[in-house]
């Protein structure tokens, strides 16, 4: 999907710095970025039926309501999952993989990208109960700033002013100009 199209462009950019010690890297702060998403995806998932049932039924205040009940709970977890990641992260990325150039650099480059886990809430909350009310376009405005439109340009711009750490603050830039399309999105 998107993802993987991220992936790949991110690793592509990456091996003019390092090779494959930055796509190693790369790859392992993907993973641990899914396993501290994993719930927020479950949660919007789940909440899309409950917000489009009570949308269909007029229930505007509910559906304000859940949305802003599932969006602190996002936040919450993205909250953890930054807390943990910034504490932890060395041992997270020693999980993944033994070398010590990987661990060293990936716990840097994941102190950075956590900074925008919790504003992420906002847009996968977003795109998800927009789903939910079958606003599937503007779903998929947020999806693709998130996954294309917006990282893309940025890790780009950045790398030339950063080397590769240029890669590791996209990530949170994006989310934080994700969350301001969704904000816009949901209103």
């Amino acid at each position: 999907g998107t993802n993987g199209l991220v992936q790949i462009a991110c690793n592509t950019t990456l091996q003019a710095f390092g090779g494959d010690l930055y796509v190693g890297v790369m790859t392992v702060l993907s993973s641990v970025r899914e396993v501290v998403q994993m719930p927020v995806s479950g949660l919007t998932n789940g909440g899309q039926p409950v917000i489009g049932y009570n949308y269909g039924a007029g229930e505007r205040e509910r559906v304000s309501r859940i949305f802003q009940v599932a969006l602190a709970l996002c936040a919450c977890i993205m909250m953890i999952g930054t807390v943990l990641c910034l504490a932890f992260a060395s041992p997270l990325m020693a999980l993944f993989t033994e070398n010590i150039r990987t661990v060293v650099i990936g716990a840097h480059a994941l102190r950075i990208i956590c900074v925008g886990f919790l504003v992420s809430a906002v847009s996968v909350t977003a795109s998800g109960a927009l789903e939910g009310l079958g606003k599937g376009t503007a779903s998929l405005v947020i999806s693709l700033c998130r996954y294309t439109v917006v990282i893309l340009p940025i890790a780009v711009v950045l790398c030339k002013m950063m080397g590769a750490n240029g890669v590791w603050h996209a990530f949170w830039v994006t989310e934080f100009i994700s969350a301001g399309v969704a904000l816009v999105a949901w209103k």
